[in-house]
């Protein structure tokens, strides 16, 4: 008898979960939007998107949110539509029970602008991803100019790096990316050097802030022992050499640093 008295109690308080949550979905349909909040990380800084932006975004899916009926708006929808911006990333919408649509997000940031053999810019941004120019906001960035042939659509939300990107594994920007970002994490590189330069070859050269010398880097491959070599030469090699009678140190060769003269 105690354990049929015990089945019914818990069969009871099912029914009355059951009950409630059943009342509280009648309730939700019949909630209406009340508003629209964005929290947009570091909107107060500097970016190529703001607040009012976001905002326009949304109304392009829907003109006007308040007053609709909260269940008939698509919250997945909604950032799907923000998803495709390439200024924006992480985009989380949610419908709250008083009635609110909430989006929260993050700005994308850029890590290297570069300019195409057709004088076409574009960045990368630190995921990876292309980033139209735009006119109301120039980061700072290094600087990738030369023998690049791709123009890439932002909207394709392609990712560029030769660690598991998914862009084709012939496009240069694989390597633009990965070179930038390892100078930009760089402890002593990522003041020094300003501008990068991609030659016929589909070799790299770098050009540091000084702008006294090149830097003859080659391909991405060992690249951080190629960076090792040039550091320990700019601590303990180049002050060795007469000042300003080498203009191109070149990293090529294996566990060297060949310093070359500018034929007249």
């Amino acid at each position: 008898m105690k354990k049929i008295l015990q089945i019914s109690f818990w069969l009871i308080i099912l029914a009355g979960i059951i009950v409630i949550f059943g009342f509280a979905v009648s309730e939700q349909k019949k909630t209406v939007c009340s508003g629209l909040v964005i929290n947009l990380k570091d909107a107060e800084q500097p970016g190529f998107i703001y607040e009012k932006d976001v905002r326009a975004i949304i109304s392009q899916l829907y003109p006007s949110l308040r007053g609709k009926i909260l269940d008939s708006l698509n919250t997945a929808a909604i950032t799907k539509e923000l998803n495709r911006s390439p200024y924006l990333k992480n985009p989380i919408v949610v419908k709250t029970l008083n009635g609110l649509i909430k989006v929260q997000l993050e700005r994308t940031e850029a890590l290297v602008r570069v300019v195409n053999s057709k004088g076409d810019s574009f960045y990368l941004s630190k995921e990876g991803y292309v980033m139209p120019i735009s006119r109301s906001y120039i980061p700072k960035t290094l600087i990738v100019t030369g023998h690049i042939y791709d123009s890439p659509n932002p909207y394709d939300k392609l990712i560029y790096n030769v660690n598991g990107g998914t862009a084709s594994k012939k496009s240069i920007l694989n390597k633009i990316f990965f070179l930038a970002e390892t100078i930009i994490n760089h402890s002593v590189f990522n003041q020094s050097i300003d501008q990068i330069y991609v030659t016929d070859c589909n070799e790299f050269e770098m050009v540091p802030s000084s702008g006294d010398h090149i830097i003859l880097l080659g391909d991405v491959e060992n690249l951080n022992h190629k960076l090792e070599n040039l550091n320990a030469f700019y601590q303990a090699g180049i002050s060795k050499l007469e000042e300003g009678e080498y203009k191109i140190f070149d990293l090529r060769f294996k566990d060297q640093v060949v310093c070359k003269k500018l034929m007249p």
